[in-house]
């Protein structure tokens, strides 16, 4: 139905409430379950391993010549596994030219869990007119371990410069409770009627039986909520227990605010 000022009702939040639940619906040792909520349908699925974002921040020296054009990667060395080698290509807070001077690029990686880190490899290809970095440190954020990974570098890499090494292994100074958090994948899916799309910041919550998370605003880098388009989100919240509702909406800004949402899909990875 329409979220939007002028049609319907004028409502632009709305709460889906379950009408129905399947006993298989309990806690995370569940294999599946779904909801319902009147006439959208929300269905609510468990997986038993999902992939583990790992949220990096890596800050770049404030000293001259410290910023690099090269392509910069990290390896994770993990209790359980370890990574491969992944590239830092698209930044978070895309800030344009990447590892510049007293900057912090931040990425996220989503990938199979590794379990506790232990160290952490950090490096760049030596390729570009600025090759060289001066590497000031790494923060890596684990919303779903509780933890937070703090390593310190304060270092050349740059074959020109100190040992002559452009990569180098980096153990952990700190390791930081932090709350933890669960994944949930929401499908979002727009209405192919005339209008339907939204240009609005979309967010949603959800409640459950040990409280309720923040509000998740649903957005990434595609022109989302078009018409009849299905958009697919993974957000990290707060386990919130057995779920009964949500709620959606939008903040009613831009051209075209109005929304005709036709349903959604949440899955508790």
């Amino acid at each position: 139905r329409w979220l939007d000022k002028n049609e319907d009702d004028g409502q632009i939040v709305r709460e889906l409430v379950p009408a129905g639940e399947s006993p298989l619906l309990k806690r995370a040792s569940c294999l599946a379950g779904h909801w319902k909520c009147h006439s959208h349908v929300c269905v609510l699925y468990i997986n038993l391993a999902p992939d583990v974002s790992y949220h990096i921040s890596v800050k770049t020296g404030d000293i001259p010549g410290a910023s690099s054009d090269s392509r910069v990667f990290i390896k994770l060395y993990g209790e359980k596994a370890d990574s491969s080698k992944e590239p830092l290509l698209v930044s978070d807070n895309d800030l344009g030219n990447y590892f510049e001077r007293g900057r912090v690029d931040e990425f996220t990686l989503d990938m199979r869990d590794i379990g506790k880190i232990n160290r952490i490899l950090i490096g760049h290809d030596n390729v570009g007119l600025r090759s060289g970095w001066f590497l000031a440190s790494v923060q890596i954020t684990v919303p779903v371990q509780g933890r937070q990974y703090m390593f310190p570098c304060n270092r050349w890499l740059d074959k020109d410069e100190a040992d002559g090494r452009v990569e180098v292994e980096v153990y952990p100074s700190e390791i930081l409770p932090i709350e933890k958090l669960i994944n949930y994948e929401v499908s979002v899916v727009t209405g192919d009627v005339r209008a339907a799309g939204t240009n609005a910041k979309v967010f949603m919550q959800i409640y459950g039986e040990t409280g309720k998370t923040e509000l998740i605003i649903l957005e990434n880098r595609s022109n989302n909520f078009e018409r009849g388009a299905t958009d697919i989100f993974k957000r990290e919240a707060a386990d919130v227990g057995k779920i009964y509702k949500i709620r959606i909406g939008h903040d009613g800004t831009g051209i075209g605010d109005g929304w005709f949402l036709e349903s959604v899909t949440l899955k508790r990875l």
